[in-house]
């Protein structure tokens, strides 16, 4: 009797311990963002194709020269959708992972990054630390009219550029290096 009542004691503990963490790990990867798109070297990373070349060429220099002037590193990313996946984690997973491939070059340099949702019709941008006091939400959300005002009109390498453009701007009115 006594053995029959460890063997199922020690059956319902390798039951909970198999379902246990497996209920767990479900849980943790519904809330992981789905596939990460590669990003490039560069500075910009269109696979929603939404960009044409003139003005991938014309943003990858401008940010370019940012990253020279300001060290400031500024990519910008479009995707053709998050699906169901909330918009600020899905920026911070891919922000995360640039600062990984860039600090195994260069330590101690700000970044921005711009992701834009296509399908989603939804954006964010992502910054680090040493720039939110600089670059407020609110800054960020009223510097985004033109941006959204382009995107309106399926004219997303422009409104993209111009947004891009008034973030410049704006990090050199303040006077940040």
């Amino acid at each position: 009797m006594k053995k029959t009542a460890i063997v199922l004691i020690l059956i319902i503990i390798s039951i909970s311990c198999k379902s246990g963490p497996t209920q767990q790990v479900s849980s943790v990867v519904a809330a992981v963002p789905s596939p990460i798109p590669v990003m490039g070297a560069g500075y910009v990373t269109d696979n929603a194709h939404v960009i044409d070349e003139a003005t991938r060429k014309q943003l990858e220099t401008t940010l370019a020269a940012l990253k020279e002037h300001k060290k400031i590193d500024f990519s910008v990313v479009t995707i053709p959708s998050i699906d169901d996946n909330p918009i600020y984690d899905y920026s911070l997973g891919l922000a995360q992972e640039r600062k990984k491939e860039r600090d195994s070059v260069e330590q101690n340099v700000a970044m921005l990054l711009l992701l834009v949702s296509v399908d989603d019709r939804r954006w964010h941008v992502q910054i680090t630390r040493d720039l939110e006091s600089h670059l407020t939400h609110e800054i960020l959300r009223s510097m985004s009219i033109p941006m959204t005002d382009a995107f309106r009109q399926k004219q997303y390498g422009k409104g993209i550029s111009k947004y891009v453009n008034a973030v410049i701007a704006k990090l050199d009115q303040l006077d940040i290096r």
